[in-house]
């Protein structure tokens, strides 16, 4: 068998689509077509115009696909933006991600900007920063740590946890600015799961076994099967035990 090329592009130029183990782009780069790597690491602005299949996909800079994505191990520091659907095995995002269609994954993490116009399935999702999701986000287990104001469509899963950010942790916090932070929020139209936690959540709809409503709450009804517990800070309109 041929071993598989590889090809760097330093400066601005172009590689025409196909098969390659290596494709590194540090200048302005962009991908005529489809491609299957072994690796791809994108560290200043690249493109891809077609479909991508790599086991590695690293983005330090910023990305475009036109394509659908599918990729072993995801890794953005940078900024992306996918223009079709993204899988994965394991992705994790420290900068900002767009998808305009639906994301499927093993493990999801992502701690900066999200933005997915379609649903996020995965079996683990971890997410942080300010995330939009006009879909559902489904997932064995959720967490969610509100740095912003989010948004999600539904959410569903067997255990959900959604936090407030911790106090303490922030540059602000450690200067004694704590008026200049908003507290995280999420918005949401229907959550359901059979272990469920909240704070900073404002939705329509809780369902679940067990489901505790923290602090910072407006939901509009909760049906519950086991238990539920409701901060005094919070406010529940209607409550129905199933």
């Amino acid at each position: 068998m041929m071993e598989k090329r590889s090809v760097s592009i330093a400066g601005a130029g172009k590689v025409a689509g196909g098969e390659y183990h290596t494709v590194k782009i540090s200048g302005s780069g962009r991908v005529e077509g489809d491609l299957v790597a072994e690796e791809l690491r994108i560290a200043g602005a690249g493109k891809v115009e077609g479909a991508a299949k790599v086991k590695e996909l690293v983005v330090s800079g910023t990305a475009r696909f036109e394509g659908p994505v599918e990729a072993d191990a995801l890794q953005i520091a940078g900024a992306c933006k996918i223009e079709a659907e993204l899988s994965a095995k394991e992705a994790r995002v420290a900068g900002a991600l767009k998808v305009e269609g639906g994301v499927k994954a093993h493990y999801f993490k992502a701690s900066g900007g999200l933005k997915v116009e379609g649903n996020l399935e995965a079996d683990l999702v971890s997410l942080a920063g300010k995330v939009t999701i006009t879909g559902l986000l489904a997932a064995d287990r959720v967490e969610m740590r509100l740095e912003d104001a989010s948004f999600v469509q539904e959410i569903g899963g067997e255990r959900i946890e959604i936090r407030r950010r911790a106090r303490g942790k922030g540059l602000l916090e450690e200067l004694g600015l704590h008026f200049f932070r908003r507290p995280g929020t999420l918005q949401a139209t229907s959550i359901e799961g059979d272990e469920v936690y909240l704070e900073g959540t404002q939705a329509k709809l809780v369902r679940g076994k067990e489901v505790h409503i923290g602090p910072g709450c407006r939901i509009e009804r909760v049906e519950y099967e086991e238990s539920l517990r409701v901060h005094p800070e919070s406010r529940v309109k209607e409550e129905v035990r199933g």
